[in-house]
């Protein structure tokens, strides 16, 4: 969608804004960062804009009663012409989600806030454009080779996650060691790569350890390094992951899961900010932010006995909890058309346009217990499934529109969908099972951290049974850990 031109090519923007006063500030603050800004009363008028991306401001966009939703936008937003430049569209605050999604699906990079030209505007439109100019704006949580995640990247509509993102942006610049908390996907490890990327240590390397995935011997090695013949196998000396990341940060992903012995070592790397090698007595100084992660409740650990009170205060000095997806439905819109944006390139689908609004309705109102990463893994699926231009409700899993996250209005006192009243019994209740069964699973899965053995214990089930509903619902181990 973007027009790539060599990377010292200037970047040029089109204001499409009525509002003479918003224009006007708008263009200084962009001129500030070097960007061509130009003028169009609407989106619709003036010749074909030489532009990375247009900026507008609706009413231009804020019609459209098409069946699906989506064709008078896509005609607007020029989905269907293959150089048409990006769109940001300026909105007001507190808008429609399904005004949102409709805009951002057909084909608009972002929907912003635009009741005011500040600087979290500005810069949240510098980071676009400059992703248009080079090549076009991929999702950093959909995986593959782009660049490292940036604080800009993480835009929301949002006024809880708003408020969240300010204070990260207050503290990323220090050298504060930080504890990142939320649910299983809510980016809690590119939370911690943006915050690094946005300190004085970006330079530096970033190291991230997942402190779940090893056992605990070979953590403790991995984690302070080892010399030649400290243990069986140590054939040569080596480096931990701390002194690797000198000068820069390291991130204990999954600290919970870090056994009580070395939660002590630990707690003495941080107050005396030195470590020991296996089978070394000589201290190394050790120059790093430490950053850690989990979706555990440490404090709920400790008085349990399975965390150390004293090392949580050292690792806590300034905690970040990160939103669950279902308590800032506001930004599901742009995550939505951002990831089918990428997975429509992805896979070579152009045909792909959007979502029909039976399926855009369903998407909006599902509780997404798996966050962002959940949102990432079915939007793909649906791009691989749809055989039409629109996504239908038919290529999403039936966990999104007919399990209990899905129910809205008087039917979900009564826990059924709307739509089960009209199916023979026995299809309804296999429905409804189903859905409640996908949940149920994803809840202990969480909880073991994607121990098969132990979830299955908790259910009450055998492994394998276990895997075969777990192969039904599209549920991998790795996504628990």
């Amino acid at each position: 969608m973007s027009r790539s031109d060599p990377d010292d090519a200037p970047r040029r923007l089109r204001l499409a804004v009525e509002d003479p006063a918003l224009r006007e500030e708008l263009a200084a603050l962009l001129r500030r960062e070097h960007i061509e800004v130009e003028f169009a009363p609407s989106l619709g008028e003036g010749p074909p804009p030489e532009a990375d991306v247009v900026v507008v401001r609706p009413p231009e966009l804020g019609a459209g009663d098409e069946e699906d939703g989506g064709d008078a936008a896509a005609a607007l937003l020029g989905a269907e012409e293959k150089d048409a430049p990006g769109v940001i569209v300026l909105a007001e605050e507190g808008g429609e989600p399904t005004e949102e999604a409709r805009l951002v699906a057909a084909g608009a990079l972002a929907v912003l806030d635009g009741s005011a030209a500040d600087a979290r505007l500005r810069e949240q439109i510098v980071e676009l454009t400059e992703a248009e100019a080079g090549g076009g704006l991929d999702g950093p949580e959909a995986g593959g080779a782009q660049a490292e995640p940036k604080l800009a990247d993480f835009q929301s509509r949002s006024p809880r996650m708003r408020d969240f993102l300010d204070v990260v942006r207050r503290i990323a610049d220090s050298d504060s060691t930080l504890l990142i908390t939320g649910e299983t996907g809510v980016g809690k490890e590119r939370l911690a790569r943006a915050v690094h990327a946005a300190s004085a240590r970006a330079a530096g390397p970033f190291v991230a350890v997942n402190c779940g995935a090893l056992p605990e011997n070979l953590l403790e090695s991995e984690l302070f390094g080892h010399e030649r013949g400290a243990f069986t196998g140590a054939d040569a000396t080596r480096r931990g992951r701390f002194e690797e990341a000198e000068g820069g940060t390291i991130l204990l992903d999954e600290i919970g899961e870090m056994p009580p012995h070395l939660q002590v070592k630990l707690l003495t790397v941080l107050q005396r900010r030195e470590v020991r090698r296996l089978g070394s007595e000589e201290p190394r100084s050790v120059d790093v932010r430490v950053l850690s992660a989990t979706n555990r409740d440490l404090a709920e650990d400790v008085a349990a006995g399975r965390f150390r009170e004293d090392l949580l205060f050292r690792l806590n000095v300034v905690a970040l909890a990160v939103p669950p997806l279902r308590e800032r439905r506001e930004d599901l819109p742009q995550l939505l058309g951002r990831f089918l944006r990428h997975f429509v390139g992805v896979h070579d689908r152009p045909d792909v346009q959007g979502f029909d609004r039976e399926a855009m309705e369903a998407l909006l109102r599902y509780d997404w217990p798996g966050n962002v990463r959940e949102v990432v893994n079915v939007v793909e699926r649906a791009v691989l499934l749809c055989e039409g231009e629109r996504i239908r409700r038919a290529d999403l899993p039936e966990a999104v529109w007919a399990g209990p996250g899905s129910r809205s209005g008087e039917d979900a006192a009564e826990g059924v969908d709307d739509e089960l009243w009209d199916l023979p019994l026995q299809e309804a209740r296999r429905r409804l099972v189903e859905g409640f069964e996908r949940r149920y699973l994803v809840h202990h899965l969480e909880a073991t951290r994607g121990v098969v053995g132990e979830t299955a214990a908790r259910a009450g089930i055998n492994p394998r049974t276990l895997y075969e509903k777990m192969r039904r619902y599209g549920l991998a181990k790795r996504d628990f850990r």
